[in-house]
């Protein structure tokens, strides 16, 4: 299973947020992969882990940049 490198090197502040959701997702995806391959519910159970946590992450910056803008 192989996880393209998270390279938060983004034009634009408002575009982190993003690259952590589509980080997420593609740890989500070899979640699910591990526990369809193995049969087994909690293969896996790290990635998905750390895709809750670059979920969080990415809503949270994103809430952020909302709330700066607003201030302007």
């Amino acid at each position: 299973m192989y996880i393209r490198s998270l390279d938060l090197d983004v034009d634009s502040p408002d575009k982190v947020a993003q690259v952590l959701y589509d980080a997420a997702d593609a740890y989500y995806d070899a979640h699910m992969e591990l526990q369809s391959a193995w049969q087994d519910g909690s293969a896996g159970a790290e990635w998905g882990r750390i895709a809750k946590i670059l979920e969080d992450a990415a809503s949270k910056v994103e809430r952020s940049f909302v709330r700066g803008k607003r201030r302007r």
